[in-house]
């Protein structure tokens, strides 16, 4: 019989799937918990490392169970620490992921599709359209291979985990959905669900069902404009989803959500001006919402120019001036690799 890829199932359905697989060819039943134990526990996705197994089994596993996902292409190392991994899909489709240290945490940024749909106009990604989504264990895959990087030369490891790499998401759901299961599930990896981070630009049917199924991870929305012409603009799949709807469903799971943040790339003379930095102050005080703004780096291409940093300092005090919670400027890492927010693109 054949067998799922494990990282493809949910840790009951992959036991399942397993012990059917092995009973098939004969093997004796304590072996499923051995292969579970060395994947979830020891993060070893090569069986040929699974030295607690026979090398029959082993190779089997190989073949069937726990073929290669992803192979590693390029990895381009930052001044500042940051590490952006670029990996070949067996389909010879490629995507990125990115490694920040910032003291004793290492936040890992991943993909969740090859290119985007979402088309926003100040991220490379979404120049390349979409090609197709990932499957949870090319999702997982990435984590995985990351972090074994980053301990394997004592860097550190990855503590937190950020979807805001290639691709939105949301509409991605389904497999979305089963890759935070199979990562954060006590009887899966059992990684922290309170280090995971979901970013969307709005899909706003999806996201009660993210928050219902996944409380405790944090939701990040990708805003860039509280006033719709300008966001419509900035983001042009959003004019399925008004401000107003995405609004009331962020004010629907207000109590239920750990912490909504606001992402905003400030766009010199497109999202700048004193009124969007009152929308977005109305828009954040509505939802009690962190708000993160973030300098444009250009990109081959790009319709906007850098971000000065006396302008974005300005549209954060303007942005103080009517709203009490956090705003913060973020500080852009891996900008000599191409690997900050809004760069990551296939050359």
């Amino acid at each position: 019989m054949s067998l799922d890829h494990l990282l493809d199932l949910p840790p009951a359905a992959a036991r399942a799937s397993l012990e059917a697989w092995l009973a098939a060819r004969g093997e004796r039943p304590f072996r499923s918990k051995q292969i579970l134990k060395e994947l979830y526990d020891g993060r070893r996705t090569d069986p040929q490392e699974m030295s607690s197994l026979p090398i029959p089994l082993r190779q089997a596993l190989l073949e069937e169970a726990l073929a290669p996902i992803l192979t590693e292409d390029l990895v381009q190392c930052s001044t500042d620490g940051t590490r952006k991994y670029r990996y070949l899909l067996a389909d010879g489709k490629a995507i990125e992921a990115v490694w920040i240290p910032t003291g004793d945490r290492g936040t890992l940024c991943v993909s969740s599709q090859v290119g985007c749909a979402a088309a926003c106009t100040f991220c490379a990604t979404g120049t390349l359209g979409l090609a197709r989504n990932l499957r949870p264990a090319e999702i997982l895959a990435q984590w995985l291979d990351v972090d074994r990087d980053v301990r394997m030369r004592e860097l550190g490891a990855v503590t937190q985990i950020v979807f805001m790499g290639m691709g939105e998401p949301l509409h991605n759901w389904p497999h979305l959905e089963r890759a935070l299961t199979i990562m954060t599930d006590p009887d899966g990896f059992a990684f922290s669900p309170r280090r995971v981070t979901v970013s969307t630009v709005g899909i706003a049917p999806k996201i009660p069902e993210l928050i219902e199924r996944f409380p405790q991870v944090r939701l990040a929305l990708s805003l860039h404009s509280a006033i719709p012409e300008t966001r419509e603009r900035i983001v042009p799949v959003t004019k399925r989803h008004s401000i107003e709807e995405l609004r009331e469903v962020l004010a629907g799971i207000r109590g239920d959500a750990r912490r909504l943040s606001i992402e905003y790339v400030l766009l010199p003379d497109e999202n700048d001006a004193p009124e969007e930095a009152v929308a977005l102050a109305r828009f954040a005080r509505d939802l009690g919402a962190h708000v993160n703004l973030l300098p444009f780096h250009p990109f081959d291409g790009a319709p906007y120019r850098e971000t000065s940093p006396e302008s974005i300092q300005h549209f954060a005090e303007q942005v103080r001036e009517h709203y009490s919670g956090a705003v913060t400027i973020r500080r852009s890492r891996g900008l000599d690799i191409d690997g900050a927010c809004g760069q990551l693109a296939l050359r």
